[in-house]
């Protein structure tokens, strides 16, 4: 397997952790969101701690790793305080799209293709589709936080881009973004969510979330577009909300429709769109 694959590889295995964080989330609702966010985060800055050497790297770098992770959290953790969860998670499906969008100003070389955009296209109509099956209906009532989640949307593709301009740290570093953003998320906990008294049987949920979607996940993922095609990746990251649905219909006991199963066969087909460029190469 080259590089190229194993980013690849790589990235298929995040965005299928990333897939389970809305079933996690659906069983830990009765918890202050910030302070899931606190505990997952902590979690997942321990295997970095293995390396204090390579544990905090330059100051820049931190700065930019914590914008990206605990600045994409909170927009989108936020943003369901002032509109509802399943419209603000549409407008914050939109990373992935943007992602493939912005690979070409932040790396001219690379070029989009028709492809790319229809790609994009079909994923969006998949996206809508998916909300509106659920009761979702877009209202201007909810402007604040439908910023927030377009917030979320814009950090997260900016972050992992840009990360790519930066010179190569270590792996372990990452541990130092979770870290600072674990404490950022406990002193918003602390300022604008009630107090909690942690119970054992959230207490193994919180810490399977900081190991698989809020801890391996943010390691792999800097890998893979270390080593992958962030176009193909990104292309491919559509593909999350229909993990996410699937989890909760096998997991979390919703139903699944037919204008669910319509988007997700938009969704897939956009997300296919990515893997051309992966074939065209290996050709």
């Amino acid at each position: 397997m080259n590089q190229k694959s194993f980013g690849i590889t790589l990235g298929i295995l995040t965005i299928l952790m990333w897939g389970s964080l809305a079933t996690f989330g659906n069983l830990l609702i009765h918890l202050p969101p910030f302070y899931i966010l606190g505990v997952t985060f902590l979690i997942a800055s321990i295997p970095g701690m293995f390396k204090p050497r390579e544990f905090f790297p330059p100051v820049k770098v931190l700065g930019w790793g914590v914008f990206g992770y605990f600045g994409y959290h909170f927009c989108l953790f936020y943003s369901f305080r002032f509109a509802p969860a399943i419209e603000a998670n549409l407008i914050n499906y939109l990373w992935p799209v943007l992602m493939v969008l912005f690979t070409p100003v932040v790396f001219p070389k690379e070029s989009l293709r028709k492809h790319h955009l229809l790609g994009a296209v079909l994923s969006v109509i998949g996206c809508v589709l998916l909300i509106h099956g659920k009761g979702g209906d877009l209202s201007l009532d909810n402007i604040y936080g439908y910023l927030l989640a377009l917030g979320a949307a814009l950090i997260w593709p900016i972050y992992s881009l840009g990360k790519l301009k930066f010179s190569p740290t270590p792996i372990w570093s990452i541990g130092s973004f979770c870290l600072f953003s674990s404490i950022l998320s406990f002193v918003t906990h602390y300022l604008i969510e009630p107090r909690v008294v942690l119970q054992f049987h959230d207490a193994w949920k919180l810490i399977l979330m900081g190991i698989g979607p809020f801890g391996i996940a943010f390691y792999s993922w800097d890998v893979a577009l270390r080593k992958g095609d962030a176009k193909v990746i990104g292309a491919l990251a559509y593909l999350t909300p229909v993990f996410s649905t699937l989890g909760l219909v096998f997991f979390a006991g919703q139903e699944m429709v037919s204008s669910t199963l319509l988007a997700m066969i938009f969704i897939i087909c956009g997300a296919s769109t990515g893997l051309l460029d992966f074939w065209g190469g290996r050709r």
